[in-house]
């Protein structure tokens, strides 16, 4: 029974025929209402950091609703949260790509990937990454990055450089796989220092070479960017 309701809400707030957060009905395509917009805090359709070899953005910026949906996703497995999660990303991307040249890209040529889970866990980001990409006809592979070592939980990490050091050099591409691509984006939950979008971000830079060709064909995307130092530890209450 819960399957079927939630399978029904992906679709409804994929076919955007109501508000995602409060399901108010909504007259023109768009995930959330003005209402749920203001509540949801979205970033303007700018980066949080400008990499030499793609950039890193966030979809909001963390307040309590996003706080309970994200958290309660990745800490407490509540699946029913997955249509507000992909609506997040759908709206921020709506208003990126109208600024960017990915119109004119054939959707099929562009790739999402997730940031993949830690060895022994699910994926939590595969479940509105995938989403995400169908909403817009975009390309999905969940295996094309992979950890090469174990890292620390970068949570648990309070100083930036210790977190880049904990994570570089700690992802490679799956090989053979994204040659086809003219665009990636790179999908993950929260962003703080934006170290693991980074690393990610690398790997498809040292694989693709110079076929990557101008920063505006990577671009990692994030449903929220987390103030450094207001990480939620796991087990805490919402």
């Amino acid at each position: 029974m819960l399957i079927g309701t939630l399978l029904e809400k992906i679709k409804g707030a994929l076919q955007n025929q109501a508000c995602s957060l409060c399901s108010e009905h909504l007259p023109s395509e768009r995930p959330f209402c003005e209402r749920c917009i203001a509540k949801l805090n979205f970033r303007e359709p700018q980066p949080i950091l400008d990499l030499p070899f793609g950039q890193i953005h966030a979809a909001t910026t963390l307040n309590p609703e996003v706080k309970r949906l994200l958290y309660g996703h990745k800490f407490y497995k509540r699946q029913e949260y997955i249509p507000q999660l992909t609506g997040m990303l759908v709206h921020y991307w709506e208003s990126l790509s109208n600024l960017l040249d990915f119109r004119t890209t054939h959707p099929e040529s562009i790739l999402v990937a997730p940031i993949p889970p830690h060895a022994g866990n699910a994926s939590r980001i595969d479940l509105f990454a995938s989403h995400f990409a169908r909403r817009f006809g975009y390309d999905y592979r969940h295996d094309v990055l992979n950890w090469m070592r174990e890292v620390r939980p970068q949570h648990h990490i309070h100083e930036k450089r210790t977190r880049y050091r904990n994570v570089a050099q700690s992802l490679r591409l799956k090989s053979g796989i994204i040659s086809s691509y003219r665009k990636m984006i790179i999908v993950d939950d929260l962003t703080t220092t934006g170290a693991t979008l980074m690393e990610a971000g690398r790997a498809f830079h040292d694989e693709l070479g110079n076929s990557l060709s101008r920063k505006q064909d990577l671009f990692c995307l994030a449903v929220s960017h987390v103030p450094f130092g207001s990480q939620t530890r796991q087990g805490e209450s919402l």
